[in-house]
């Protein structure tokens, strides 16, 4: 049933009329920080046709900026240049690869010209948040949605720590693990409906509380607070850890996974600096960061680690 809500609220997002909607949308919250040419590096792997990626260039371009798209070559070296050469002033991507370049531009101590980063797609975490102003020295912005699909549900409020949800396209429930609707404030999972179809449900797998009434930016649209990943206790634990390991700055990447034996664990690190102390696991690999050939891990707890043997440096 998930899968098959899910697959129906991407389709209507991806109905020429809703794309519409959605590039005027989050071009109008754009605006306020990006500026007629500008530069705009948009960071997804995938740009298709309705894809958050394709849906945010457009966006873009309706603030008469110029949109710079990440390419065929996804490695950190590429995406790293890019940024460099583009001289952009604002990057768009998912939350943990804007963290993985802030690591890697202080690292190389790369002078770049990021005044914003608008993370995107998946939830972005307070400390994700600080990692990212810390390595950048730059404002943040955040845009939710439904993966990296078109289904954009809200964006950040300009005052406070959340998001504003997109009020007149999607409504949202607070939920506990019964699937009961909470009272306003309380934590639980997202449950998302397209406004004009509440039978719909789709139960997103990533918890956060619903404020509803005027905001302090003068915003009316209920804010979300405290978003974070992971449903199950499994999921959370692995949120949890991959928290801990990628607050630090020698550890550029990561991929976890429960498997059948236990914890397997995949990481990417800097040279040269230390590195914490590290759970035992039924599968590890440890391996210092190759610009010529790493790309960013994908961080999901449900992909499996293949060919992972136990190394060290």
């Amino acid at each position: 049933m998930i899968v098959l809500v899910y697959g129906v609220l991407r389709d209507l997002a991806a109905q020429p009329s809703a794309q519409k909607k959605t590039v005027a949308y989050l071009a109008e919250r754009m605006s306020g920080f990006i500026k007629k040419m500008d530069t705009v590096l948009i960071c997804f792997p995938e740009q298709d046709n309705g894809s958050l990626g394709q849906l945010m260039e457009q966006a873009v371009l309706q603030c008469e900026a110029i949109p710079v798209v990440w390419g065929a070559d996804h490695r950190w070296k590429s995406l790293l240049r890019l940024a460099f050469s583009s001289r952009a002033s604002t990057i768009i991507s998912t939350p943990l690869i804007a963290l993985g370049l802030a690591k890697l531009r202080s690292f190389y101590s790369i002078p770049l010209f990021v005044r914003n980063i608008v993370t995107s797609g998946y939830p972005c975490e307070e400390w994700m948040i600080e990692g990212i102003r810390r390595g950048f020295d730059c404002s943040t912005q955040g845009c939710l949605a439904m993966g990296i699909t078109g289904v954009v549900v809200g964006f950040s409020c300009p005052k406070v720590l959340g998001i504003h949800l997109r009020g007149s396209e999607y409504r949202m429930e607070i939920v506990d693990k019964n699937g009961n609707t909470l009272p306003e404030g309380e934590d639980g999972e997202m449950v998302l409906s397209p406004v004009g179809a509440p039978e719909l449900r789709y139960f997103m797998g990533e918890n956060a509380r619903l404020h509803t009434g005027v905001c302090v930016c003068g915003s009316t649209h209920p804010l979300l607070t405290d978003i974070r990943p992971g449903r199950t206790e499994a999921d959370t634990d692995l949120f949890e850890l991959g928290k801990v390991l990628q607050s630090w700055n020698s550890i550029l990447d990561c991929r976890l996974l429960k498997g059948p034996c236990g914890l397997e664990m995949e990481l990417v690190t800097l040279p040269g600096g230390r590195l914490p102390k590290l759970p035992t696991a039924a599968k590890q690999r440890i391996r210092v960061f190759d610009p010529d050939t790493d790309a960013p891990l994908p961080y999901d707890p449900t992909q499996k680690i293949t060919n992972i043997e136990q190394e060290s440096h």
